[in-house]
């Protein structure tokens, strides 16, 4: 069962029994930030320290139905907010793959949207500064061209907007600089070739790393005089 089934979170067998008082309240061992709910001394359901506070829940608290359903929403935003922390934490996300990730894990679509607009308005996701290092990272590291850092932009849900602003931050001169240095690099593959079928491998290698046909062209001659000597 995914998160967006709520009764995945509680005991149905216990929750038949609301309305109801809570019996108990319990730390748990193995995560002190959470706690168990007992109604009739037995396990209902874990909840958050945030949870618990936010509904002012204690010993005697009449449970009902409609709390019961409140509470797992309120669940089901903690553990999603969590979720996306976790994944920023570790690097930038397009606010797109932090949607696609929750998805995946099954939450609630229209709890997700909510909590990415908070994460965007508090700056925590920011799709302009995602595309500026994203552009670096793979200019810089992989070699790879403007063309294909601007379709994997485009798959990552980035507007056309921010994709010119962060591909702008690459001169001109620093991508033939990155062709030439791809063309060393493989200088030995490209002699290996016969000499008649050694341009069409060196345009169709520059186009799957993503540089345009343009650019290839015009540089053509200076590449296979570098193959050549």
């Amino acid at each position: 069962m995914t998160k967006n089934n709520p009764k995945e979170r509680f005991k149905p067998e216990v929750a038949d029994k609301l309305p109801a008082k809570l019996s108990k309240i319990e730390v748990q061992k193995k995560r002190t930030s959470r706690f168990s709910l007992f109604v009739e001394d037995e396990f209902l359901i874990g909840v958050s320290d945030a949870t618990l506070v936010h509904f002012n829940l204690r010993k005697d608290t009449l449970l009902t139905p409609a709390l019961l359903q409140d509470i797992v929403l309120r669940e089901d935003e903690w553990d999603i907010r969590e979720y996306l922390i976790r994944l920023l934490s570790i690097r930038d996300h397009a606010r797109n793959e932090l949607r696609d990730k929750a998805l995946r894990k099954g939450y609630p679509g229209s709890v997700i949207e909510s909590l990415l607009d908070e994460l965007t308005e508090k700056g925590y996701i920011n799709n302009l500064a995602f595309a500026k290092k994203f552009t670096h990272d793979k200019f810089e590291f992989n070699n790879w061209g403007l063309h294909k850092i601007r379709i994997e932009l485009i798959k990552k849900g980035i507007s056309e907007k921010d994709i010119q602003i962060a591909l702008d931050q690459i001169p001109g001169s620093e991508v033939d600089e990155s062709i030439f240095e791809l063309i060393l690099k493989n200088k030995r593959k490209f002699q290996r070739a016969e000499s008649f079928k050694r341009k069409k491998k060196v345009f169709d290698f520059l186009l799957r790393k993503g540089y345009d046909s343009d650019t290839i062209f015009r540089l053509m001659p200076d590449l296979l005089n570098q193959i050549e000597s």
